[in-house]
């Protein structure tokens, strides 16, 4: 089975910048790869084949849920409605993260923001004592009631 890899940079030398600039150079240089996985084996092939069962499965129960819900609804436009409201929502909503997103001065402390966070985030895991084992077993809760098994 070949899958292709993310895009190789190859640098060239240049003879004369001034004729050739170092962006078409770049795009030039990207080629794919593809590279070859061992899926042969057998305890890949039932690894594969045990996930998109499960997977399956799993969808079927959605599809089949969403189905019960519709005809046990009564109010079948007023869902219509609400769905195309959520669509919608996510849209403008989108539009606002892109347009916050080329303000300079505003993306960069949205930045600035996260990385405090992450910051946070890594001294209460790292140098908090007890902290690392109530956010363990807060994983592992969420986890199991989601249906992952890690």
């Amino acid at each position: 089975m070949l899958c292709t890899a993310s895009a190789r940079l190859v640098t060239a030398p240049l003879g004369r910048t001034s004729a050739v600039s170092r962006r078409s150079v770049r795009r030039a240089g990207l080629r794919t790869v593809a590279v070859a996985f061992p899926t042969d084996s057998e305890e890949v092939k039932d690894l594969l084949k045990g996930k998109t069962t499960e997977l399956q499965d799993k969808a079927t129960e959605v599809v089949e849920w969403a189905q019960a819900k519709w005809e046990e609804s009564d109010n079948k436009p007023g869902l219509v409605a609400t769905g195309g409201a959520a669509f919608f929502g996510l849209y403008l909503i989108s539009g606002l993260v892109n347009t916050v997103d080329r303000l300079p001065l505003i993306h960069t402390g949205f930045e600035l923001l996260g990385l405090s966070v992450t910051a946070w985030f890594a001294y209460r895991w790292f140098f908090v004592a007890g902290e690392k084992e109530a956010i363990t077993s807060k994983v592992t809760s969420i986890t199991k009631d989601i249906g992952l098994d890690l």
